[in-house]
């Protein structure tokens, strides 16, 4: 996989922009990760990428021990994380035929995180922590049309610091291809 990155690096590239999505779960809290990535895809086989990606979290409740199921008390503790974070990361396609393409993806980056607990009269902490996430994972995506990928994925997000915001994560969606639909356009453009 090594000398096969390497290889591609020297290859034909084109340029692209996405939209990311996480789903994650940090110390059994749900959490939504929404992100930005842009780079290069050498050799229709390596993603080289910048990513940028912010939390968006509502808070749960972490402690309720005198209140009963569904009910709220003034012992009642709610939690939140918050998470924002730019990493960099490659991605190899180590299958990547007419309707399926598999991949391994994997990232590092710097940012920032808090935790913040409340009870229902004041806040009782808040902690901001400088974290350093480092990411892997399997995607799995398949050709609808030409323009048009469904796809899922899932791995795992290990904080080098601050280990509190280490948790798995997954992710499905569509996927258009902005860069084809852009260059079908030009060339029919072109035609005319």
């Amino acid at each position: 996989m090594y000398s096969n990155i390497r290889t591609d690096l020297r290859g034909e590239k084109s340029a692209f922009v996405s939209l990311d999505g996480k789903n994650s779960i940090v110390r059994d809290v749900p959490i939504k990760l929404f992100g930005l990535q842009a780079g290069y895809l050498f050799n229709q086989r390596t993603n080289l990428f910048l990513g940028f990606y912010n939390a968006y979290n509502k808070e749960n409740i972490i402690s309720n021990p005198s209140a009963g199921a569904k009910k709220t008390d003034s012992n009642t503790i709610w939690q939140a994380y918050k998470l924002t974070y730019i990493n960099f990361g490659c991605e190899y396609y180590f299958h990547n035929s007419k309707r399926w393409r598999f991949s391994i993806p994997f990232a590092v980056g710097i940012g920032g995180g808090s935790i913040k607990q409340r009870n229902s009269v004041q806040d009782i902490s808040k902690k901001s922590l400088f974290v350093m996430p480092a990411e892997i994972g399997f995607w799995a995506n398949y050709k609808l049309t030409w323009w048009l990928w469904l796809g899922a994925g899932m791995g795992t997000r290990v904080s080098l610091v601050s280990k509190g915001f280490s948790g798995s994560y997954y992710t499905f969606g569509l996927s258009l291809r902005y860069g084809e639909i852009f260059n079908r356009s030009k060339a029919l453009i072109k035609k005319k």
